[in-house]
C-alpha cells in the first residue's frame, strides 16, 4: 500500500528537483526526504530520480508518476473535506495563480473576506506570469488562475470577472503632467515607459491605438520593465511617462509622486478572467471558492479595480 506522505515528499522533490529544498518545504530534514525517497523507489521496485553527485533530476519513469501522484493526493484531500462538511465545517486547500498586480490589488479583499466565511480553508497564492500561471493550471498545480489575457487553450474555462483601467501617468515635472490632457499625436513626442508586448497591459495598449491607426512600435521608448510596480517607481524617479493599470498608481498619485494624464479619444480597458481547467474535478473548497468569485453579494470586490473619483 502506497503511503501518502511518501508521495506528497516525492512530489514536492519532483517539482524542485532538489532534496534540501524539498525538505525546507516540507519542514522536514534533507536526510529525511531522502529516506522517504527511497522507501518509495523500493516499494515501487523503480528509481525515480538520477542522481548525479549531490545533484538529482526526475528520470522518465518519476515525470509518468507525476500526474497520477498529484491527482491522488488530491483525491485524498477531497476525503478529507468531505468529512470535515459533514462535521459542519469546509476545509481544503486552494491554490490560486496570479501576475503581480492582480496578486497585490485585486485577490487580498476577496481572500479576506472568504477568509471570514471559511476560517479553516487554507490558500495558496504564487505570484508569477500570466502564462506560467496557465501553463500550472494545466498541469493540475494551481487550481484557479486570474488572467488579463484569454488565451485559447483546451479544457480551460474563462470567466470574466473584472474590468482594470489602463492610464498614462507621468512625473509632476514632465510636460504632459503640466498640460492634464494630451491628443493622441502627442503620444509620439516623448519616449515612455513601456512593459514587455506580451502583457496585458501593452496588448490592451495595441488593441486601443490600433483604433486610430496607431500601434506601440510608433511609440518612442527607451525603457522596457516587466514588471508594473517597478514602472511605477520608474516614473516616480522621473524616467519618463507609462501607461499602468490604474489601481496600481493611485497611491502615487494620492501622494503627488506622479500625475494621471488623460489621452483624448483613448479609454483603455484591460478585461480580467478567471480560469479553472475542466478536466478536473474541483473540491468542495475550491468549487465554493470559484462561486464565491462570482456571488452577486461580493459585486463590490469585482469593482474594486474602478477608477475612483
Amino acid at each position: 500500500m502506497l503511503d501518502l506522505y511518501e508521495l506528497q515528499v516525492f512530489l514536492k522533490a519532483a517539482e524542485l528537483e532538489n532534496f534540501s529544498e524539498a525538505a525546507r518545504a516540507l519542514n522536514i530534514s534533507q536526510p529525511a526526504v531522502s529516506g522517504h525517497i527511497q522507501s518509495l523507489e523500493q516499494r515501487l521496485n523503480t528509481q525515480l530520480f538520477d542522481r548525479v553527485g549531490r545533484n538529482i533530476r526526475l528520470n522518465d519513469a518519476g515525470a509518468t508518476l507525476v500526474p497520477s501522484v498529484r491527482a491522488l493526493l488530491k483525491e485524498a484531500q477531497r476525503v478529507e473535506e468531505l468529512v470535515a462538511i459533514q462535521q459542519g465545517t469546509l476545509q481544503g486547500l486552494i491554490k490560486l495563480g496570479c501576475g503581480t498586480t492582480s496578486g497585490k490589488y485585486v485577490l487580498p479583499g476577496i481572500m479576506n473576506r472568504f477568509f471570514m466565511a471559511h476560517p479553516e480553508v487554507r490558500i495558496y497564492c504564487v505570484v508569477e506570469k500570466r502564462e506560467h500561471s496557465l501553463e500550472r493550471l494545466e498541469t493540475n498545480e494551481v487550481d484557479i488562475a486570474l488572467s488579463s489575457l484569454r488565451i485559447p487553450r483546451r479544457n480551460l474555462e474563462y470567466r470574466h470577472f473584472a474590468e482594470d483601467e489602463i492610464s498614462l501617468i507621468a512625473p509632476p515635472d514632465h510636460v504632459w503632467a503640466r498640460m492634464g490632457t494630451i491628443g493622441l499625436e502627442d503620444l509620439c513626442d516623448f519616449p515612455i515607459i513601456l512593459r514587455e508586448s506580451t502583457s496585458g497591459t501593452t496588448v490592451t495598449l495595441n488593441r486601443g491605438l490600433a483604433q486610430h491607426d496607431m500601434s506601440v512600435e510608433m511609440l518612442r521608448s527607451n525603457l522596457t520593465l516587466c514588471n508594473t510596480e517597478s514602472i511605477v517607481q520608474a516614473v516616480i524617479s522621473g524616467i519618463g511617462p507609462a501607461f499602468v493599470s490604474d489601481v496600481s498608481a493611485r497611491a502615487a498619485i494620492a501622494a503627488g509622486q506622479v500625475v494621471r494624464v488623460e489621452v483624448e479619444g483613448l479609454k483603455l480597458v484591460q478585461h480580467l478572467y478567471m480560469v479553472r481547467h475542466t478536466g478536473y474535478r474541483p473540491s468542495e473548497a475550491q468549487q465554493m471558492f470559484w462561486e464565491f468569485l462570482f456571488a452577486p453579494e461580493n459585486a463590490d470586490l469585482r469593482s474594486a479595480l474602478a477608477r475612483e473619483g
